[in-house]
């Protein structure tokens, strides 16, 4: 109806006012075509007191934007942004733009961004904008705001989780705590009664407690190593494969296996105090003379291969054995030396000072951190990066599976960094809680389980951050 009154007072118009609205037709169309063809080329204008014919047409950049979960709303100076063609008519939620998204045609400059996701804690930073560039806003994990949920009551206390992360061993309540279904418990039989060392095999499967060995899937099939082995026997290790042993005895290191029960000396050799069986060697620890030294054997022939000066400590222990260097720390200076043996040329590859929590994230990447600092080495190029320092004591860090961030813990709060260090490294405090200790991750990275209190009430918690 509206087309045909329209086109019925064109009809009647006089011949010049028709030429009239046909002039104006083309001008309108020779000043707004290149106009839209300049702003899909990724320019806009800028418009300024006094004109700079030279700055009116401002070339410009965009920004990508990508969240975990998705469906962030997108502020932008704290402004909402909104769909190009709906946002000076309609206000309702679902036209606003929402992650993952690309905005385009944004002038440079710097400018606040803020992403919002309703029950997540929100993300922010100041980012610029460059000309013909795209600032990339990607592997953002947005986490929950939730409270723990108590699996447990129990006494704060230490716990060891297996290397699957599947069970937890509950130090003074002297149980498993099945993590899958966290109502299954299993009671250590009364054979172990102070627990002074545990060790998870490899595989998850087994643990050694103290001089006994357990097998998770039926805990009164157990093996005590006194009564196989004998006592006076110390410093027990696994072996990749989580049905052998090895073990010190006297000046000897000896193996053990589980499924033969066959005992079989590796290496005798006097004054040593630390070894580790590794790639078909033996390393030994051995002080002589107020001088410390790395001694590495081979296993089929015996025979000393290598001996590397170290400085004096009687404190050496080997760590991270799957490691592809040798890892050894000097646990009275908290200083850790990374080895590559059979080395011409200085073996000790890298000292890292000052050291007291760490976990390799790959073979070249060593998450670390002493009582106020946390670190991240690179190999590659020997590089120690500083990511955060605080004032209260750090007693657990956690590599995030994201690869984008890392959970720390001290006794009254959890916290997350975020690696992305433009502007600043953004962190998080999740929650807020009086002793919390033994905090660790599920594999998937989305629960986080605790000991804690709150009020009086002590327990085994668990948090779903995603």
């Amino acid at each position: 109806m509206i087309f045909t009154v329209f086109a019925l007072n064109i009809l009647f118009m006089t011949l010049g006012i028709r030429r009239i609205l046909f002039l104006i037709f083309i001008a309108a169309f020779i000043i707004i075509a290149p106009l839209i063809s300049l702003y899909a080329a990724g320019y806009k204008i800028k418009l300024s007191w006094p004109i700079n014919i030279n700055e009116i047409f401002q070339k410009t950049g965009m920004f990508v934007f990508d969240t975990k979960p998705e469906g962030a709303k997108i502020y932008i100076n704290d402004k909402q942004r909104k769909q190009f063609f709906k946002k000076y008519f309609s206000k309702k939620d679902e036209n606003f733009i929402k992650t993952p998204a690309k905005i385009k045609n944004i002038l440079p400059g710097e400018y606040n961004i803020k992403l919002e996701l309703d029950g997540f804690w929100p993300w922010q930073k100041k980012l610029s904008i460059y000309p013909v560039q795209a600032t990339i806003v990607k592997n953002i994990c947005l986490f929950k705001k939730n409270l723990p949920v108590k699996i447990l009551d129990l006494s704060t206390q230490n716990s060891f989780i297996s290397p699957d992360k599947n069970f937890l061993l509950l130090e003074n309540d002297k149980k498993i705590i099945d993590i899958n279904n966290e109502n299954e418990t299993i009671i250590l039989p009364s054979i172990i009664n102070k627990i002074q060392v545990v060790k998870w095999s490899p595989d998850s499967k087994k643990i050694l407690i103290n001089t006994t060995i357990l097998n998770i899937n039926n805990i009164d099939n157990y093996i005590s190593l006194d009564n196989f082995i004998g006592g006076n026997i110390k410093n027990i290790k696994w072996n990749n494969n989580s049905n052998e042993i090895f073990y010190q005895h006297n000046n000897s290191i000896k193996s053990f296996n589980l499924n033969s029960s066959n005992d079989e000396t590796m290496l005798n050799e006097e004054e040593y105090y630390e070894y580790l069986i590794k790639d078909n060697y033996i390393f030994l620890i051995l002080n002589t003379n107020k001088s410390t030294k790395l001694n590495i054997f081979s296993a089929k022939s015996k025979k000393l291969i290598e001996e590397i000066d170290l400085p004096y400590s009687l404190q050496y222990k080997f760590i991270n054995f799957d490691h592809r260097v040798i890892n050894l720390i000097d646990t009275k200076h908290n200083i850790l030396y990374l080895i590559k043996p059979l080395t011409k040329i200085n073996p000790i590859k890298e000292i890292v000072n000052n050291i007291k929590y760490m976990q390799w994230i790959d073979n070249e990447r060593l998450l670390y951190a002493n009582d106020f600092e946390i670190w991240l080495y690179n190999g590659n190029n020997h590089k120690k990066t500083l990511l955060t320092r605080i004032s209260q004591p750090i007693n657990k860090i956690i590599w995030h599976p994201s690869n984008n961030y890392v959970i720390y813990s001290t006794s009254k709060s959890i916290n997350i960094i975020e690696l992305d260090e433009r502007e600043k490294r953004n962190i998080t405090k999740i929650i807020s809680l009086d002793k919390i200790s033994s905090l660790f991750l599920n594999n998937k990275g989305d629960i986080l389980y605790f000991t804690a209190r709150i009020g009086n009430q002590a327990g085994l918690y668990k948090l779903a951050i995603q």
